[in-house]
C-alpha cells in the first residue's frame, strides 16, 4: 500500500463553488428585501445535503437567522410535519419566541405562522431551509406558498433541497409553490473532470493526472458520492492518481457500478427488471421499442422507466441513451442464450422500425455464429454507409461479418482489406496478400498491389511487399506500355518502399514530369495523384507538379478525409513550403477520424503533422503530437516500429539541448534498413547524426551523414529539404575546421535547391555555403540565407541562419551588427523552442557586448502562445468561460488548451499552475520573451 496515500474525507463542496455562489447571491438579495425561493435539485449522491449545510453555516456567520429541518420520507396523516421541524429550535430562546400557535382553522394556522415569520424578519434576514423537501407534507407546502405570496419587502429566503428522481409527496401543492415568480432552481448536475480532479486531490493529497480524473469521472458518472467511494477504494489499494492508476480506476469503477446496479435491480419487481434488460440491449429508452422487446404493455413500460429513472439506471432526458457501464451491469446476469435472443429480436424490431442500417448492424455484430441471409443484407448496407461517411473502422467490422457468410466473395474481401488499410493496416496486409494470390488478371493484380504496397508501408512492413510488387511489375512490363498509369503506379509504390532499381527511378521520374490527365476522381485517382505528388517531391522533379497533384487529392469534391492519399499529399505540400495547407488538411483528417476505430490512420496523421510542425519551427507542438502517437501506441506491439514520431521527438529534444535523451530514444529504434521505407530510413540517419555531433562525436556524425548521402544518391532522391544530409555535413566539417571537404556537398545541395526552387531549400543552400566560406563572401552568403529563410516557413532554420551570420560578423569585428543578428537568433530560437540554439546565441551576444537574461529549460517554453495565455489566466483565477470571453474563443477551445498545458507542464489541476508559471506569465498572461 502507498503509505503516503491515506484516505481523507473530502471537503463538502468539491466542485460546487458556482452553486454556492448562486445561493449566496439569493441570500444577499433577500437581505435587501427581495424575498425568494430556491429549489436545490439533484439526484441521489449529488451532494445537495452537503451543499445546503455549507450554505447555512456561512449564512449563520453573517447575522442571519437560520431555521432548518428535514422532511420525513412520508407525509402520512394530518398536521404540519415540516413547520414544527423548522420552528422547534425557537422554543428555548425565550418568551418572545414561543412555539407556533395551534389555531382551530386552516387559515388561522397559516396566518399565525406567517405572523411569526414577520416577527423573525423584523431585525435580520431569515432563512428557512428544508432538506428532502420532496417528502414535505401538503399543509407545510401550503403554508410556505401562503407566506411567500405575502413576502414582498420581507428579508426572507426559503431553500428547499429535493431529490430530482423522487416524486413530490404532495404534487399539487408542490406545483403551486414552485410556480411562484420568486422561485428559482439550482440544479446539481454531474461533476466534470476538473471537479473530480479536485475531489481526488482531497482524497490522495497529491497532484492528480488529468487522465486519472477523466477516468474516475466517467466511471462514476460525475456523481460525487460514487466518485468518493471509488477514490477511497483506490487510495486504500495504494493506487496512485496517475496514468497507470487510471487503468485500475476503470477496472474498479466498472465493478463498483455493477455492484450498485445489481443492488438496485434486486429491489425491483421482475417485470421492471425485464424492462431494464430490454432498454440495456437497445441502448435507448424508447417506450414503444422497449415495451415490444420486453413484452410489457405500454402503460406499464412508462411506469417501469419512471422507476428506473428514479433509481438512476436510465437517464432523464429524451431521447436518451443508457450509460455503457450501466448497460453492461444490467446485462451481466443474463444467460448467453437469453441475451442472444434479445439482441436478435432487437435487430428485427429496429429494422422493422426503419432505423438506419448501421444502427441495426451494431446489434448484429454481437450475435454468435455466421449471420443469416437477411442479416448479411443489412450488414452489407451498413458497411457501404460507413464507407461513404469515412468511417473505415465501422466498415471493416461490418465487412468482417459479411465475409463470415460469404467466404468466397473476393469483392467483399478486398473491400474489407481496403477499410482495414485505414483502420488497422497490419490486419489488412494478409487479406491483401490473399487477394493477390486469388486474382489471375494482371491489371486487377496490379491495382491490388498498389493498395498492398501502401498498406505494407503504413504497417511498417515495406520489405514484405517487395517480392510481390517486383513480380507484378515484371508482368506489367511485358504487357503494358511504359507510359501506362497502372504500370507507373506499381513502380511508384516500389520506389517509396525503397525496393526499386535505377531503371525504375528513371522511369517514374520521367512519368511524373509529364502533364497529368484530368481524370474523374475517386479512390483510384486519389492514390495516383498522391503517389505522383510524393514522388515528384522526393525526387525533386518539380515543385509545381507536386503541388498540382497534392491539391487534386485535397480539393476533390468528396475526398477521403481519413486515408493515406490525404496524409501523403499533406506531407508533399510540406516539402513544397505549402505548410499552411498541409496543416489544415491534417487537422481536418484528425477531426474526421474522431469516434471511429481508425487508430492507425490517426497515428499516421499525427506523425505527419508532427513532421510538418517541426519543419515550421513549432517544436513544442511537434513534440506534443509525437508524444501522443507514442503514448497511444505504448502498449501495442506495433509501437516499437513507429519510427517517424520517434525521430521527430528526438530531433526536437536535440533542439532543446537534451542530447542524451534524444540519443537514448533513437537507440531504442530498430534501425531502418536501406531496402526499407525511404520515409523512415533517411530521417533516422539525419537525427542520429545530429545526436552524435551534439554529444561530441563529430566523426561518427559525419559517417552517418555520408551514409545517408550515398543511400539517397543510390535511390535517386533529389529533394533538398526532405533529409538535408549535405547541409548538416557542411556544418559538421566547418566545425571540424575542414571546410574544403564540404565544398562538394555544398555544390550538390545548391544544385538540388536551385532545381526545387523553394525559399527553404535556397536558404539552406546559401547557409551551407556561407558556413564554409571565409571573409566577406561568407558573410554575404549568410545574409542571403537569412533573407531567403525569412520568406520561408522554416523558423528554426531562420534562427540558425541569424546565429551563423551574427557569429561571422562577430569574428570580423562588426560588433554592432553581430549583436543585432545574435539577439534576433536568440529570440527566434526561443520562440520556436530551440533552447540549445537560443543559449548559444545568448552566449555570443554577451561576448559581443550585448545583454540578455538567462534562457532556462523551463517547461513553460513548450507552451504555445495561446496555451501560455490560457495558463496565465487560469493561474490568475479566471474561469474557462471568462477566458473564452477574454480571448474571443469557445469554451471547448479553452478546455483543449488547458488539457495540453496540464500534459506539457506535468500538473494535474488548476491550482498547481500558479506554482510552475513564472510571475511575468501570471501578470502578462503571455509567453515570456
Amino acid at each position: 500500500m502507498n503509505r503516503a496515500a491515506v484516505p481523507v474525507p473530502p471537503a463538502p463542496l468539491a466542485g460546487r463553488t458556482g452553486e454556492l455562489e448562486t445561493l449566496e447571491a439569493r441570500l444577499a438579495a433577500a437581505g435587501r428585501g427581495r424575498a425568494g425561493l430556491v429549489v436545490m435539485s439533484g439526484t441521489t449522491g449529488m451532494g445537495k445535503t452537503r451543499l445546503l449545510r455549507s450554505f447555512l453555516e456561512r449564512a449563520r456567520g453573517r447575522d442571519v437567522t437560520v431555521l432548518e429541518g428535514a422532511c420525513g420520507r412520508t407525509a402520512a396523516g394530518p398536521g404540519h410535519a415540516a413547520a414544527p421541524a423548522l420552528f422547534a429550535r425557537l422554543a428555548p430562546a425565550g418568551p418572545d419566541t414561543a412555539e407556533p400557535p395551534r389555531f382551530g382553522t386552516s387559515y388561522q394556522v397559516l396566518h399565525g405562522l406567517h405572523a411569526l415569520v414577520l416577527k423573525l424578519t423584523a431585525d435580520r434576514p431569515l432563512v428557512l431551509a428544508l432538506d428532502d423537501a420532496h417528502s414535505c407534507d401538503e399543509q407545510s407546502l401550503r403554508w410556505l406558498d401562503f407566506t411567500l405570496r405575502r413576502a414582498q419587502g420581507l428579508r426572507l429566503l426559503v431553500v428547499l433541497a429535493r431529490r430530482a428522481e423522487a416524486e413530490p409527496a404532495a404534487p399539487e401543492a408542490w406545483a403551486d409553490l414552485v410556480a411562484q415568480p420568486a422561485c428559482s432552481t439550482v440544479h446539481l448536475g454531474p461533476l466534470g473532470q476538473a471537479q473530480i480532479g479536485a475531489l481526488a486531490r482531497q482524497v490522495f493529497r497529491t497532484p492528480v493526472a488529468p487522465v486519472f480524473a477523466e477516468q474516475v469521472a466517467g466511471c462514476s458518472g460525475g456523481n460525487p458520492r460514487r466518485a468518493t467511494r471509488l477514490l477511497r477504494a483506490l487510495c486504500a489499494e495504494g493506487v496512485r492518481p496517475d496514468a497507470r492508476g487510471a487503468g485500475r480506476a476503470a477496472e474498479l469503477g466498472e465493478r463498483l457500478v455493477a455492484l450498485s446496479v445489481h443492488g438496485r435491480l434486486a429491489r425491483l419487481p421482475g417485470w421492471i427488471r425485464e424492462v431494464a434488460a430490454a432498454a440495456a440491449v437497445l441502448g435507448e429508452v424508447s417506450p414503444e421499442l422497449v415495451g415490444a422487446l420486453a413484452g410489457v404493455p405500454g402503460g406499464l413500460v412508462r411506469d417501469a422507466l419512471g422507476t428506473l429513472r428514479r433509481c438512476e439506471l436510465v437517464p432523464e432526458q429524451h431521447p436518451a441513451r443508457m450509460d455503457e457501464a450501466v448497460r453492461a451491469a444490467v446485462l451481466e446476469p443474463l444467460a448467453p442464450a437469453e441475451l442472444t435472443r434479445l439482441r436478435c429480436r432487437a435487430a428485427l424490431l429496429l429494422s422493422d422500425a426503419g432505423r438506419p442500417a448501421e444502427q441495426v448492424a451494431g446489434h448484429l455484430l454481437q450475435l454468435p455464429g455466421p449471420p443469416e441471409p437477411w442479416m448479411v443484407t443489412v450488414l452489407h448496407e451498413a458497411a457501404a454507409r460507413a464507407e461513404d461517411r469515412g468511417a473505415p473502422g465501422s466498415a471493416a467490422a461490418f465487412f468482417h461479418r459479411v465475409l463470415e457468410a460469404r467466404p468466397e466473395d473476393d469483392t467483399v474481401r478486398l473491400r474489407l482489406a481496403t477499410a482495414l488499410a485505414q483502420a488497422d493496416p497490419s490486419e489488412a496486409v494478409p487479406l491483401l496478400r490473399e487477394a493477390l494470390a486469388r486474382t489471375a488478371d494482371v491489371r486487377a493484380r496490379a491495382r491490388i498491389a498498389v493498395q498492398y504496397g501502401m498498406t505494407c508501408l503504413a504497417a511498417h512492413q515495406a520489405p514484405a511487399a517487395a517480392g510481390e510488387l517486383a513480380e507484378i511489375l515484371h508482368a506489367l512490363r511485358v504487357e503494358l506500355d511504359p507510359a501506362d498509369e497502372l504500370r507507373t503506379a506499381v513502380e511508384s509504390v516500389l520506389l517509396i518502399t525503397g525496393s526499386a532499381d535505377r531503371g525504375t527511378v528513371a522511369s517514374v521520374r520521367e512519368r511524373v514530369r509529364r502533364p497529368s490527365a484530368p481524370g474523374t476522381g475517386g479512390a483510384a485517382a486519389h492514390q495516383r495523384h498522391a503517389l505522383t505528388a510524393l514522388l515528384a517531391a522526393l525526387y525533386g522533379c518539380s515543385r509545381e507538379v507536386t503541388v498540382e497533384h497534392a491539391r487534386r487529392v485535397l480539393e476533390t469534391p468528396e475526398p477521403v478525409p481519413q486515408s493515406w492519399p490525404v496524409i501523403t499529399s499533406a506531407v508533399a505540400l510540406g516539402l513544397a513550403d505549402e505548410t499552411s495547407d498541409a496543416l489544415a488538411v491534417l487537422e481536418r483528417s484528425l477531426r474526421h477520424g474522431q469516434g471511429d476505430r481508425a487508430e492507425w490512420n490517426r497515428a499516421l496523421a499525427l506523425s505527419g503533422r508532427a513532421l510538418v510542425r517541426y519543419a515550421t519551427g513549432a517544436i513544442p507542438e511537434a513534440m506534443a503530437d509525437a508524444r501522443t502517437v507514442l503514448e497511444t501506441a505504448a502498449e501495442e506491439s506495433s509501437g516499437a516500429r513507429l519510427t517517424l514520431p520517434r525521430v521527430v521527438l528526438a530531433s526536437a529534444q536535440l533542439d532543446r539541448g537534451e542530447a542524451e535523451s534524444a540519443d537514448r530514444l533513437l537507440g531504442g529504434i530498430a534501425r531502418p534498413q536501406p531496402q526499407g521505407s525511404i520515409l523512415d530510413y533517411h530521417p533516422y540517419l539525419l537525427a542520429r547524426a545530429r545526436a552524435r555531433r551534439a554529444l561530441g562525436d563529430a566523426e561518427a556524425a559525419l559517417a552517418l551523414l555520408l551514409e545517408s548521402g550515398r543511400a539517397q544518391s543510390a535511390a535517386g532522391l533529389a529533394n533538398p529539404v526532405f533529409s538535408p544530409w549535405w547541409s548538416e555535413a557542411c556544418h559538421a566539417l566547418a566545425a571540424l575546421g575542414r571546410p574544403d571537404e564540404a565544398r562538394e556537398f555544398a555544390e550538390h545541395g545548391d544544385e538540388l535547391a536551385q532545381r526545387w526552387g523553394t525559399a527553404r531549400g535556397l536558404g539552406l543552400a546559401a547557409l551551407a555555403r556561407g558556413v564554409i566560406t571565409a571573409g566577406r563572401p561568407g558573410v554575404d552568403l549568410l545574409a542571403e540565407s537569412v533573407a531567403r529563410l525569412a520568406c520561408s516557413p522554416a523558423r528554426t532554420e531562420h534562427a540558425r541562419a541569424e546565429y551563423a551570420l551574427g557569429r561571422a560578423l562577430l569574428a570580423s569585428g562588426d560588433l554592432a551588427d553581430a549583436r543585432e543578428h545574435l539577439r534576433a537568433a536568440a529570440d527566434r530560437a526561443r520562440g520556436c523552442g530551440a533552447l540549445a540554439l537560443a543559449r548559444a546565441a545568448r552566449r555570443l551576444l554577451i561576448t559581443a557586448g550585448g545583454r540578455m537574461r538567462e534562457i532556462t529549460a523551463s517547461r513553460v517554453d513548450m507552451l504555445t502562445d495561446a496555451e501560455c495565455k490560457v495558463a496565465g489566466l487560469v493561474a490568475g483565477g479566471a474561469s474557462n468561460r471568462q477566458i473564452a470571453s477574454t480571448l474571443f474563443v469557445t469554451v471547448r477551445t479553452v478546455e483543449t488548451h488547458l488539457t495540453n498545458v496540464y500534459r506539457k507542464l506535468g500538473v494535474g489541476h488548476r491550482a498547481a499552475l500558479a506554482t510552475v508559471l513564472p510571475a511575468r506569465t501570471l501578470t502578462a498572461s503571455a509567453r515570456p520573451c
